[in-house]
C-alpha cells in the first residue's frame, strides 16, 4: 500500500471531486478530513494542511483532503458553490471514505468557512474529533463583510468578483437564517479543539469563541487557544509552527 495517493470519485456520476490521501499503514487508525476555506482548496493557506497531514501521518494518523466542487482541481464553477453544495460535498466524501476505508474514529478539521461546514457536519457524521482553524461562526457577518462587493455591482455576467473569483448572489443568500454553532453543538458529542490569531481580520476572537461558550454549556470536551499576533492564514513560521504543534499534541493526546 501506498502512504499517499491522489483520488477521483465522481459525485452522482457526473463531477468529480478531486484530492489527496495520506494513509497510515495501521488499518485501525483514525482519520483526519480536511476542510478548506472559501476561495481556497485542499493544499490549505501556505500549505498548512500539507503540513499539518504529513505531521499527523508521522504520528500514526491517516488525512484526507480534497478539494470542494467549484475550488482547486475539483469539477465545477466557483460561481456554482454555495453552502448547500459544500455540505453536499463533505457528506459526499464521508461516505465514500466509509465504504472505501471503514475508518475506526473519525475526526473533522476546517479552517474558516470550512471550520463552519465541518463543524455543522461532525454531530451528523458522528465524528470523534473535531479541530477548527479560524471557523465562521456568524455566517450574516460574512453578508456584512461582502457590502463592499455587493455595493459594486454585477458584472455583465451579472456575477460579482470576489478577488480572481465570480460569485453568485446565491451564495450571499443562503448565508442567512442559520446558525452553525447552534447546529454544532446541539449534535455533537465528541471533542473539539479551536485555535484562534488574536490579530484576524477576518473572523474575531468573540465570532469563533462562540463555539467555545456553546459547547462548555452542552458538556463538549474543549481546547481553547487564541495564538498572540497570528492573522487568519497563520501566515508566519511562528504561527505555523504553533498550530501543526498545537493540533498534532491534542490529536495524539485524545486519539492515539
Amino acid at each position: 500500500m501506498n502512504d499517499f495517493e491522489y483520488f477521483e470519485w465522481k459525485y452522482n456520476g457526473n463531477e468529480v471531486l478531486r484530492g489527496s490521501i495520506d494513509q497510515s499503514g495501521n488499518t485501525s487508525a483514525p482519520w483526519v478530513v480536511f476542510c478548506h476555506g472559501f476561495t481556497g482548496q485542499r493544499m490549505g493557506p501556505g500549505y498548512l494542511f500539507v503540513k499539518l497531514a504529513r505531521q499527523l501521518h508521522s504520528c500514526g494518523f491517516s488525512c484526507l483532503r480534497f478539494d470542494f466542487r467549484g475550488s482547486g482541481e475539483s469539477d465545477g464553477l466557483f460561481r456554482n458553490m454555495t453552502v448547500k453544495t459544500m455540505e453536499q460535498d463533505v457528506e459526499f466524501i464521508l461516505n465514500e471514505l466509509q465504504s472505501r476505508h471503514a475508518p475506526s474514529k473519525l475526526i473533522l478539521l476546517g479552517h474558516s468557512f470550512g471550520g463552519m461546514i465541518a463543524a455543522m457536519h461532525a454531530g451528523s457524521t458522528g465524528a470523534q474529533g473535531l479541530i477548527l482553524l479560524a471557523p465562521v461562526g456568524n455566517p450574516e457577518g460574512l453578508i456584512q463583510r461582502r457590502k463592499e462587493l455587493l455595493d459594486a455591482g454585477a458584472n455583465s455576467n451579472g456575477l460579482y468578483e470576489n478577488g480572481p473569483h465570480e460569485m453568485s448572489i446565491e451564495f450571499l443568500d443562503a448565508l442567512r437564517g442559520f446558525d452553525p454553532v447552534k447546529r454544532c453543538c446541539s449534535s455533537y458529542k465528541g471533542k473539539m479543539l479551536l485555535l484562534q490569531g488574536d490579530q484576524d481580520l477576518s473572523i474575531s476572537v468573540d465570532e469563533s469563541k462562540r463555539y467555545i461558550t456553546s459547547a462548555e454549556k452542552t458538556g463538549i470536551d474543549t481546547e481553547y487557544h487564541v495564538i498572540e499576533g497570528a492573522d487568519h492564514n497563520f501566515s508566519k513560521v511562528s504561527y505555523v509552527k504553533t498550530v501543526i504543534a498545537t493540533v498534532c499534541d491534542w490529536t495524539k493526546e485524545h486519539f492515539s
